[in-house]
This record gives structure tokens, C-alpha cells and sequence, in this order.
């Protein structure tokens, strides 16, 4: 009978599957380019059957997934911004084509420094790579080589006559050991009974110490109060540091290649160069090269480096011997 009532569940549940597979089928489909509906205002019914008041997100999507409906889920990325810095930042008021004279010496006094800056580390890095080592000639170093070379080897006769004189002494056929023999020398019963009375001891003034020190630091609360704060305030003061340093590092480019992100040189004209009007104005920096830092800057795109030419291998060409077409000689 059990087998029997098996049989008829599993016949009555293909044939509800059947009914419902039938019911879509005759439901009218969307003829072709007729849009006379909007398909995300339609809602299944199924959809509509779940109470998902108490359900997570990860919970629905799982149990509409049972019943034959699928729902991607959205990235968490997708909402959250990849920086901090804006789309457009606002230029130096010294980049103007009709600055003031304030704001223009400020952008000269900028540039200069950055220069400076550049300047400062080039000399350093000479100072310490290039001047850092004296030319020698080939002999000198030839010299210099074979001293090196030749440190620790045993070129005067005097050390292999003391090391045949130390060979020597090792092979003494009557010479046992270098140190004494030594005797197996037990403890007596005195001896041990004082050790144990001497540990005893020193583990009843451990405990007397101990005793003494939880009275005496019952007498010390204001003095605990008071390193507490301390220690409280150096926390405070560290975790205000590292939000700052997290607030810096957050507007500052990440590393998403080899290549290092190097922000664009700024754009300024000297005195004698500025018009004054927007009709003689020169046209200065780059647009699409400034979105594109832009787009670096803000973590959307990896910063590269433009490859003019690529290194291709080189192949070798040659004719196979079954191949060459030997032409007659003409005389």
C-alpha cells in the first residue's frame, strides 16, 4: 500500500506540473514590436503570494528561485563611489586669463616650489648613486680584486708550520680527553631535605608578597584612576590621528597597477604672457588628457604609460632545403 500512495503523489504532482506548464502556454503572448505593455511594472504571481516582510534580500531571492523565478542580485559596489575627490575640481583662481596679480603670484610661488622640489630630489639621488663611487683605473682594480680574493688564504710558511705543530698535538695517543673525567657525585639525604625546606620557604615569601601587594594596592586607586586616564587620553589622541590619516589617504589614488599615479603638471602663464581678454587668450592644457587624469585619480581607470613601440621577438627566416627552387644556369 505504501509503494501505491508513492506512486499516486509522484502521478499527481507531474500532472499539477503539467497544468501549470499548460496554464502559462495559453496565457497571449506579446505579439512582435507590439509595446503596448511595460514589462517591469508586471509582477508574477508567485512573487506576489510571498510575504516578504520578514525575509532578507539573500532569503528571497532564494525561495523565488524554487519557484522558477530569477533575480539578480545588484553588487554592493554598485552604489558606492570609488573616491572621494569630484568629477570636477575647481581650477587655481591663477589660471585665469585675466587673474589678479595676488592669485597669479600665488600659482608662480606653487610652481616654483613643485620645480624646487623635483630639483632637490634629482641632486639627492646623484649625490648618492653617481658621485657616490670614485673611477679606478683597470690595474688598480685588478689589484684590489686579487686582495680581496686572496683574504683568509695561507700564503706565508710560518701558519702551516703551527698548524702541523696543532696536527700534532691532536693525534697524542696517550691524551684521553681535553676535560676532566668527571664523577658521578649523588646528593646526600641532608642535602635534599634543605633543598626542600628552601623552597618551601621561598614559596611562603611569594605569597606573603603577594598578600602584601593587594593591600597595598587598594591604597593606590587614585594613582590607577589617574594612569587609566592617561592611557585613555594617548588613545583618543592615536584613534583622531588615524581617522585623520584614513581621511587623507582615502582622497589620495590607490594602487591599481605597477604604474604610479603622477598627477598632471599644472597649467600657468607667465606676466608677459597673459592677454587680458578671452579673445587673445592661448589655448592652454588638454582637455581629454585632463579628464582622463581625472578618471586615474578617482580609481575608474589604472594608471599606464603610453607604449609607442612594442619590442616584437625577432623570427628567423629561413627556406627548407625542399622547398628551394634551383633555377639552370644559363650559359
Amino acid at each position: 500500500m505504501s509503494t501505491m500512495n508513492k506512486m499516486v503523489k509522484l502521478r499527481k504532482g507531474i500532472r499539477e506540473c503539467d497544468e501549470h506548464s499548460a496554464n502559462i502556454k495559453e496565457k497571449p503572448q506579446p505579439t512582435r514590436g507590439n509595446f503596448d505593455f511595460d514589462i517591469w511594472t508586471q509582477k508574477s504571481e508567485n512573487l506576489n503570494q510571498i510575504d516578504s516582510q520578514w525575509l532578507t534580500s539573500d532569503t528571497l531571492r532564494h525561495t523565488i528561485a524554487i519557484k522558477g523565478i530569477r533575480k539578480r542580485k545588484i553588487p554592493a559596489t554598485l552604489h558606492k563611489k570609488p573616491s572621494v575627490v569630484s568629477p570636477i575640481e575647481i581650477p587655481h583662481p591663477g589660471t585665469s586669463y585675466n587673474p589678479s596679480y595676488d592669485d597669479h603670484q600665488k600659482l608662480l610661488h606653487e610652481v616654483a616650489e613643485k620645480e624646487q622640489k623635483l630639483m632637490k630630489e634629482e641632486a639627492h639621488l646623484n649625490r648618492v648613486t653617481t658621485k657616490m663611487f670614485k673611477k679606478v683605473s683597470a690595474e688598480t682594480q685588478d689589484k684590489v680584486w686579487m686582495k680581496e680574493s686572496s683574504e683568509g688564504l695561507p700564503l706565508n710558511t710560518n701558519d702551516k708550520e703551527i698548524k702541523s705543530e696543532e696536527e700534532n698535538d691532536n693525534d697524542d695517543p696517550n691524551r684521553i680527553s681535553i676535560n676532566p673525567p668527571v664523577k658521578n657525585m649523588k646528593k646526600t639525604l641532608v642535602k635534599r631535605r634543605k633543598q626542600r625546606e628552601q623552597k618551601k620557604l621561598a614559596f611562603e615569601m611569594k605569597n606573603k608578597k603577594l598578600e602584601k601587594k593587594k593591600i597595598g594596592d587598594m591604597y593606590k586607586l587614585r594613582f590607577l584612576e589617574k594612569n587609566i586616564s592617561k592611557i585613555e587620553e594617548k588613545q583618543k589622541i592615536l584613534r583622531n590621528k588615524r581617522e585623520k590619516i584614513k581621511a587623507i589617504k582615502s582622497s589620495e589614488p590607490k594602487v591599481l597597477a605597477k604604474t604610479k599615479f603622477e598627477p598632471a603638471e599644472p597649467d600657468f602663464k607667465m606676466g608677459n604672457e597673459l592677454s587680458g581678454n578671452l579673445r587673445n587668450a592661448d589655448p592652454t592644457g588638454n582637455l581629454l588628457k585632463d579628464r582622463y587624469k581625472s578618471l586615474q585619480q578617482r580609481n575608474i581607470v589604472a594608471p599606464s604609460t603610453r607604449v609607442l613601440k612594442r619590442n616584437k621577438a625577432k623570427v628567423k627566416k629561413y627556406i627548407k632545403a625542399d622547398h628551394k627552387i634551383t633555377m639552370p644556369s644559363t650559359k
